[in-house]
């Protein structure tokens, strides 16, 4: 008895293993960027908090510092101020310390009087400065007298990336 052979082979065509590399190369290529994107993420998170934090920080305790500025003991009518520019406001506190905050990026410093210390509020501002309002909210304060409003507008950088923030501190001690 003779047998027959089948002409039938087994496997895979040429075309067929084409295509399984063509989707398990898109798959490899899908899931690495996506692991990247990941990685990078977990990379740069850490910095973005420090700034964050630095931010949140430096604005609550500015807030805290100009919440305290006196009113002028020889003329109860104006506060306590020296200097109020965009870059630098000078007051003293109700506790008689002479306080001056100066913006110099990429740096704003806190001057005290008493004890004479200086201290770095926060170090990555890309810009930042004081403006004055009267009690209006909107037209611009020029004097201790009219005053009532102190705002802050900060930026902090961290690599490319700008933060802004700003607050707006009513002044207590009103006569």
């Amino acid at each position: 008895m003779t047998g027959r052979r089948s002409n039938q082979q087994t496997g895979f065509t040429l075309i067929e293993l084409i295509m399984v590399m063509v989707i398990v190369s898109i798959i490899a290529a899908t899931g690495a960027s996506t692991m990247a994107n990941g990685v990078l993420a977990w990379r740069v998170a850490p910095d973005l908090v420090d700034t964050l934090s630095k931010l949140r920080a430096s604005l609550t305790r500015a807030e805290r510092e100009l919440r305290e500025t006196r009113r002028d003991p020889s003329a109860s009518s104006s506060y306590d101020i020296a200097s109020m520019t965009s870059s630098q406001f000078s007051f003293t506190k109700t506790d008689g310390t002479g306080v001056i905050f100066s913006i110099a990026p990429p740096l704003i410093t806190i001057d005290y009087s008493s004890p004479a210390v200086t201290s770095v509020l926060v170090d990555q501002v890309s810009r930042a400065s004081f403006l004055y309002f009267q009690q209006d909210g909107s037209s611009s304060a020029t004097s201790s007298s009219d005053i009532a409003f102190v705002e802050l507008q900060l930026n902090l950088a961290n690599g490319s990336n700008i933060y802004p923030q700003l607050i707006r501190v009513g002044l207590r001690n009103q006569p």
